[in-house]
């Protein structure tokens, strides 16, 4: 089963693809960041990430999506553009005909490290533990890609 974890954010979006097969181990295959232009306007950046999602979803052809669901924060300004990108995100899920499962921030921390409150440390240790295949250089990947690959782990051990 191939899955598409997804971190969203307005400047960062986070992907990742793993694979789950039949012995239930977990299988790295790609992950990036949809990295918008500090230049381009709230609608293009919204865009941007809508068709980024679309051409990874036609590029992978993943069976199930997570997502992480929108930690909200102390400025309303900042929640609200990340819950407009995240829905940028989950259109593009929507239109390519697959389901979101989301998942909180805590969850997904639980579900990887064993630790709802774990650093990002702690959640980068345990995903170059599982996760086979990761590439050598995974020490230069970045915070928003290794959040994305914790969403679709948590989702591979729901699974």
């Amino acid at each position: 089963m191939k899955i598409l974890g997804i971190d969203p954010g307005l400047v960062n979006t986070g992907w990742c693809i793993l694979n789950k097969n039949g012995n239930n181990d977990i299988e790295y295959i790609d992950c990036g960041v949809f990295r918008t232009k500090t230049t381009d306007g709230f609608g293009q950046k919204l865009s941007y990430i809508y068709n980024s999602a679309i051409e990874i979803i036609s590029a992978h052809y993943p069976d199930e999506v997570a997502m992480e669901e929108v930690f909200v924060n102390m400025n309303p300004e900042s929640s609200k553009k990340l819950i407009m990108a995240r829905t940028a995100s989950y259109v593009a899920v929507c239109n390519s005909e697959r389901f979101v499962y989301e998942y909180r921030p805590n969850t997904i921390k639980k579900n990887v490290t064993g630790n709802g409150h774990a650093s990002k440390l702690q959640v980068f240790v345990m995903i170059k533990k599982i996760i086979k295949g990761l590439p050598k250089e995974n020490i230069q990947l970045s915070h928003d890609s290794t959040d994305a690959m914790a969403v679709a782990l948590c989702h591979a051990f729901a699974r």
